[in-house]
């Protein structure tokens, strides 16, 4: 995966977050993971997998090819 992916993946996975009123420590928490680790993964350190990107398009209610940008972001 592209530098470019991560980084859209990263910006919809926080847009995504503030409009739900998420806080990422309760990603991270959904994912089994350390808030450090989902903060290393925003900021495009490590990358996601597959398995996280699925579980988080079923925490924030998207599909997965939202988060990946292969549909549009719709926010209202």
């Amino acid at each position: 995966m592209s530098d470019k992916f991560e980084t859209k993946l990263a910006s919809r996975v926080k847009v995504l977050l503030t409009l739900r009123g998420i806080w990422q420590k309760d990603a991270a928490k959904h994912l089994g993971i350390t808030g450090a680790s989902f903060s290393s993964k925003l900021n495009g350190d490590i990358r996601f997998s597959a398995d996280e990107i699925s579980r988080l398009a079923d925490l924030l209610g998207v599909s997965t090819d939202v988060l990946l940008g292969r549909e549009p972001l719709e926010v209202a």
